[in-house]
This record gives structure tokens, sequence and C-alpha cells, in this order.
């Protein structure tokens, strides 16, 4: 799923480069870790499948379709190789943390959340956000995540939304940012649970068929290896799910979407006229970008990949 901006703000031009560059090395990692895994399962259950075909009627006839199944062994090895080499999945993994903490800065600067609340206009927190995005810049110093000549900024809508007044600067964030990522959160939660049960629903079906045809081989009814093709789609679908972690991201973001339900609900009470509403507001609005940094960390544990 492409991530869209909520309505109410452009990221575009709200968040800062860093940001957008670590978002494409991520996006590319993915595709890549995607393509390599997708193409090594898919050709080690075409050798099973080859593999399961009778050979030829008569012994003295040649047979190639051995040769179709160590092709597609060769390939699938190639896959492997691309996945172990280039290992685009810690670049996903990496460039998406980076991006996301970048955003979580912004955001922060942008509405005066802590530690960044205040004065509109404040050097001084000018520069202890240039520090901490910064800080993020070095953590993740890659070439293929965030190459060496990064830098932290500020842009012009960052500030000009920051210089909005405490009633504004909510019912901005409320929108663009809370109820933005709480839909997303839903959104990527209700896809995940229905792609769980179909993969489970297909991998039963495949146990039940493989059995039934072990049955049938054994007592002659049936000639085809149907059990050794049935075998190594069923590990391919649990290898897959394994891969995409569809069941418990779902459990994750169902989680997350609650719990920035609760910090709307905070936000939205907030009395603006007290006298001490910019300081509930700094301390309410870290709190609801500490919950995405919760979730996305309890993502990328979910899915560690060895260097």
């Amino acid at each position: 799923m492409v991530r869209q901006d909520p309505p109410g703000v452009d990221e575009a031009r709200l968040l800062p480069e860093p940001f957008w560059t670590a978002d494409r090395a991520s996006v590319q990692g993915r595709r890549l870790t995607v393509r390599w895994y997708r193409g090594q399962i898919v050709l080690l259950v075409v050798a099973a499948v080859i593999a399961a075909v009778p050979g030829p009627a008569h012994s003295g006839d040649s047979d190639i379709a051995p040769l179709f199944s160590v092709a597609a062994f060769v390939v699938a090895g190639y896959c492997w190789y691309r996945l172990r080499q280039g290992n685009p999945q810690r670049r996903w993994h990496e460039a998406r943390a980076a991006a996301e903490s970048v955003k979580a800065l912004a955001w922060k600067y942008t509405v005066r959340a802590r530690p960044f609340e205040g004065e509109a206009e404040s050097a001084e927190t000018d520069q202890e956000y240039l520090r901490q995005v910064g800080e993020v810049l070095l953590a993740f110093e890659d070439a293929v995540v965030l190459p060496p000549d990064a830098v932290p900024g500020i842009t012009e809508e960052m500030r000009r939304l920051r210089a909005a007044g405490l009633s504004a600067r909510r019912g901005l964030y409320l929108r663009s940012r809370v109820e933005g990522q709480r839909n997303w959160y839903r959104d990527r939660a209700a896809a995940y649970e229905s792609q769980s049960v179909s993969w489970g629903l297909g991998t039963a079906a495949l146990i039940i068929v493989g059995g039934a045809a072990a049955v049938a081989q054994a007592t002659g009814a049936l000639s085809v290896h149907l059990f050794g093709t049935c075998a190594a789609a069923a590990a391919a679908i649990i290898a897959w799910t394994q891969l995409t972690q569809l069941r418990p991201l779902a459990t994750t973001y169902r989680l997350a979407a609650r719990e920035l339900d609760l910090v709307r609900q905070r936000l939205s009470d907030l009395t603006l006229t007290g006298p001490d509403a910019e300081t509930r507001w700094s301390e309410l609005s870290a709190d609801a970008e500490d919950a995405v940094s919760r979730e996305h960390t309890t993502w990328r544990a979910k899915r560690a990949f060895p260097r």
C-alpha cells in the first residue's frame, strides 16, 4: 500500500529532505526484498511441481523434466545470493527507522511538542532540533540509507505552522497526524488480518490435499507425486507469512490505533484557555509521537534480520 498524506497538510512541503531520502531508500529496499524472496519461493515450488510429473512411459525415452527442476533450483539459488549479498531487508528496515525518526522530530518541532516547546521563534529550540536530527543522520549514515552529505533542516512549512496559535496547531495535528496515523493503522490491521486468514486457509487446504494424495499414492490410485508438491507449496506459504508477519503486525497496529484513540481524546479535551495549556499541549502531543515510535520499535523487532 502506498501511504498517502492525510488531509489538512501537504507533507511533501512539511517534512525535510532527509525524510524523503530515507523514505525512498526504504521503499527500494522493500521492493527488492519482496522481489528476491518471492522469486526464491516460487521457483522452489516450481521445481517441486516439475519433479512430481511422471517420467516417460517407456524406459528408453529421454526425460528432460529434471533439467527444468535443476534450472529452477539454480535461479532460486541466485535469488538467495542476491538476498544475502545485497541485504535489501536491512536497508528497508534501517531506512524506515531513519525516516520515521526524522518525521517524528519534524512533527514535534512543528506543533511545539516536548522538547521543542516554547516560543515560535527560538534560536535555542532550532539548534536543539537540528542537533537531534543530526544525531539521527549520524546514526544511520550509510550510502544506501542516508548519504554522508545529508544535512538536517527546517522547512518553511514547519516554521509557518509552528507560528500558528494553539487552536490551529491542535486542529492540524489531530487531523493530519493523529487521525491520519490511526486510520492508517486500522486499515493495515484489517488488511493484514484478512490476508493472514486467506493464507491460513490455503495452507490448510494444501495439507488436506497433500494427505489425501499420499494415501491415494500409497494405494496405487494416483501416480502423480502430488504430496511433495503440496508440502512444498505449504512450506512456501508459511515462509511467506513469516516474512510478511501478517498476524503479529495486525495485532500491533490494532493496539497502536487504540492508543492513538486515547491520545486523541486527551488532546481534544485539553482546555486551550488555561494558564498551562501550552505546557499540557507539549506533553500530550509528545505522548502521541511516543506512541507512534513504540509501534515502529515493535515493527523493527518483529522484522529483525541478521546483518
